[in-house]
């Protein structure tokens, strides 16, 4: 088992719970994703050459996360790469700081609680930075940060990229398999 942390900014979490993800089931995070692609008639990820105008009908955040999973499953550079889909992942961090990080770039004014958890899985380590840029509705402009983000790229490795995104890199870590939740850290 490895140990991680999560920021549960939901209040759903509670000590000692035991979290079984399989790879062909979606997440609570991806259950509301799904959600919001079927109430537009999205019943499954099409290919890249094939996405549905119905695409355009989902808000800012499902938007991304639909066209993360085309790229991961249908872009010739990511498609063959070992990837996690998102939509069946638990996510957390690497370090008490990280996640520190993560509620303060979410502006989350809550109260969040940061959990140790422990897990199975190694985990898929990506940088999210590459998906908080701000991006047109159009997939053309922001392919190369979704190839950079599925390749596990860091966005301080790109040098005209790293002069104006002065946060840098904040790791996430997406997570299969068995997850423990165990203590809160204060």
């Amino acid at each position: 088992m490895q140990t991680f942390f999560h920021v549960d900014m939901t209040g759903r979490l509670r000590s000692g719970m035991d979290i079984d993800l399989r790879s062909n089931a979606p997440s609570v995070f991806g259950k509301n994703y799904w959600t919001k692609f079927k109430n537009v008639g999205i019943k499954s990820i099409p290919s890249l050459q094939n996405v549905p105008d119905e695409v355009n009908r989902l808000d800012s955040s499902a938007y991304r996360e639909f066209w993360l999973e085309v790229f991961r499953t249908d872009h010739p550079e990511i498609k063959k790469l070992a990837t996690k889909s998102r939509l069946n992942s638990f996510f957390a961090t690497d370090s008490i700081e990280d996640a520190h990080k993560y509620i303060l770039r979410n502006g989350f004014k809550g109260n969040a609680k940061i959990f140790e958890i422990q897990s199975t899985d190694a985990g898929l380590k990506l940088d999210m930075t590459w998906l908080d840029q701000q991006f047109p509705r159009d997939f053309r402009e922001f392919g190369y940060f979704y190839c950079c983000y599925w390749k596990g790229l860091k966005i301080d490795d790109d040098n005209d990229l790293s002069k104006h995104e002065k946060r840098g890199s904040l790791i996430e870590v997406l997570l299969g398999g068995k997850i423990i939740i165990g203590n809160i850290i204060n």
